[in-house]
């Protein structure tokens, strides 16, 4: 193989029969935008709040360890004029995933456990807050 010349990736999982939903409500997800004014300090009582909280709601919920998973996020908002852009919630995502790691949901939240992370639209409705769907897979390997 020539230099710049790339192999095509291949990813191949199954889903599993396991899937888990778990919603915290209350707040919309704060966003990378809103995150980059923040004091350093306040940026961590946030963060230390939703890896606490995601971790009660896997605990509530009995989710058990899973092997590999999948995770589909969703903001919930009431306000339909809110308009989010996808992925802008990643950094409250990445910190309900650390409050799995931190439970024992999942052993580590590198590529070996999350296969994938998946943003969809802000879904309006009754409540301000966050979905996040935990979908077990199974390699091809």
């Amino acid at each position: 193989m020539g230099r710049g010349h790339r192999v095509p990736l291949t990813v191949c999982y199954h889903y599993g029969m396991a899937s888990y939903v778990l919603e915290l409500h209350g707040n919309r997800p704060w966003t990378s935008n809103a995150e980059r004014s923040w004091h350093h300090m306040k940026r961590a009582a946030k963060v230390k709040d939703q890896r606490e909280a995601f971790g009660w709601l896997a605990k509530a919920h009995e989710v058990p360890k899973l092997k590999a998973v999948v995770v589909h996020a969703t903001p919930l908002a009431k306000d339909r004029r809110w308009k989010q852009d996808v992925g802008g919630c990643f950094p409250a995502v990445k910190a309900a995933i650390d409050g799995l790691v931190d439970r024992g949901v999942l052993e580590d939240d590198n590529p070996t456990f999350l296969k994938a992370l998946t943003f969809y639209p802000a879904e309006i409705g009754d409540v301000d807050g966050l979905r996040i769907e935990l979908v077990e897979v199974v390699s091809c390997q």
